[in-house]
């Protein structure tokens, strides 16, 4: 009984660690329906980890089986919901913002501009805007995709529209 209070009390402490760290770094940058997949496969994780803590120590192979999934679910979780969105938001984007800022540097050296990064969750993460000090008023999107990025694609904009 012990064993598994120490487990359930584990459990819930990786847990509340695993929420706070996506509220805090990565639910800003995803929509709804990520949130909701990543709320769905937690749930799996934890479903699995009760059935695995509960099921009686006669049906061995059970247990097993359902610690194994249980692994192998909260393994995908943590790469996929954690690991691989905080990786591209912090690390990606930025170098993604510096080639976008090499390109202007060598397409518009007079002027002046600021890079942002898109907070609008129906948007693509890689979109930046761009606004020019001489034209408050609009901004420039880039799409900075894989190709884009690796230099595959050129550096376009998708033209200019209003700023919000």
């Amino acid at each position: 009984m012990k064993t598994k209070l120490i487990s359930i009390f584990v459990f819930f402490t990786i847990a509340a660690v695993s929420v706070y760290f996506y509220q805090s770094y990565i639910a800003e940058y995803s929509n709804n329906v990520e949130t909701a997949m990543a709320l769905g496969t937690a749930g799996l994780a934890a479903l699995l980890f009760f059935t695995a803590v509960f099921i009686p120590k006669r049906i061995l192979v059970a247990k097993g089986i359902a610690f194994t999934l249980f692994l192998a679910v909260a393994l995908v979780c943590i790469v996929f919901w954690l690991v691989r969105p905080y990786q591209i938001i912090y690390t990606e984007i930025p170098e993604r913002m510096a080639i976008l800022d090499e390109h202007l540097q060598e397409e518009y050296p007079e002027r002046e501009w600021e890079i942002e990064k898109n907070t609008s969750a129906e948007d693509p993460v890689f979109l930046l805007l761009v606004t020019f000090e001489d034209e408050p008023e609009y901004e420039y999107r880039y799409l900075m995709d894989e190709e884009t990025a690796e230099g595959e694609s050129p550096v376009e904009s998708s033209g200019r529209q209003p700023s919000e």
